[in-house]
């Protein structure tokens, strides 16, 4: 009988989770290397939210790296990637042997880094290759946008999108996929809005997005599949499981 009745609840909710509106608020902002995002999910009467702000940077230590000396015969090393490691209470001999290690042990580190990242630069992803994977996936992916967007409710969708790449003429063949993208919604949709403009003198990607929607997973279903089951999305899924060249 107990097993029956837990049966049952979670028969009951998945049916709730399937049929009953998920409301998604987003904040979402980018601007150089900074980012800060808050999502807030609405269900029944739940709610949770995410907020993430965060700055990186370039000052990162290498591995492997001798991060300095302290008094009192203490030395703080890095020797693997994580929190610092403190040895104290060491002599002069020991310190200058771990340190000495170190500055041997970085050449053949640097030597593997290196062939690391000659292996990976051969399967490397190039501009030339987004361009031919956004073609293939174009049409897919803008029937996809279309049954969502049909399927939901959206109180506003706005995007401001600064973008541009080292390259001019790379900026300039996605500036025709961004205007072609914008054309279509403003066209179709009267509460979304995509405000895009492209740099030609620096590379730059900072983006503002505020979204305020509302959906039902169940109604999702068929658009998701519809996708999932389209020839080209097949087989260029196929072809990067296998990590070969994409089809032509």
């Amino acid at each position: 009988m107990v097993v029956e009745i837990i049966l049952l609840l979670i028969a009951v909710l998945i049916l709730l989770i399937l049929f009953v509106s998920f409301h998604i608020m987003l904040v979402a902002d980018k601007k150089g290397e900074q980012s800060y995002y808050k999502l807030i999910v609405k269900w029944l009467f739940l709610s949770y939210t995410v907020s993430k702000g965060r700055i990186s940077g370039s000052d990162d230590l290498a591995r492997g790296e001798i991060i300095g000396e302290m008094p009192e015969n203490v030395i703080v090393c890095k020797v693997r990637e994580g929190t610092p490691t403190e040895i104290r209470n060491l002599s002069r001999d020991d310190r200058d042997e771990i340190i000495g290690a170190e500055t041997k042990k970085k050449p053949a580190e640097e030597a593997m880094i290196g062939l690391e990242e000659e292996k990976e630069g051969e399967n490397k992803w190039t501009f030339g290759k987004v361009v031919h994977l956004a073609r293939m996936l174009f049409h897919p992916i803008l029937q996809l946008v279309e049954d969502v967007l049909k399927k939901i409710h959206i109180s506003e969708i706005k995007c401001n999108l600064l973008y541009g790449f080292d390259n001019p003429a790379d900026t300039g063949i996605v500036s025709g996929y961004v205007y072609a993208l914008r054309g279509y919604l403003h066209a179709q949709y009267d509460r979304i809005r995509l405000y895009a403009e492209p740099t030609f003198v620096e590379e730059k990607m900072d983006v503002h997005m505020l979204a305020d929607i509302s959906f039902r997973i169940a109604s999702l279903v068929p658009a998701v599949m519809t996708f999932l089951l389209n020839r080209d999305v097949r087989r260029i899924s196929w072809a990067l499981i296998r990590k070969k060249d994409l089809p032509e």
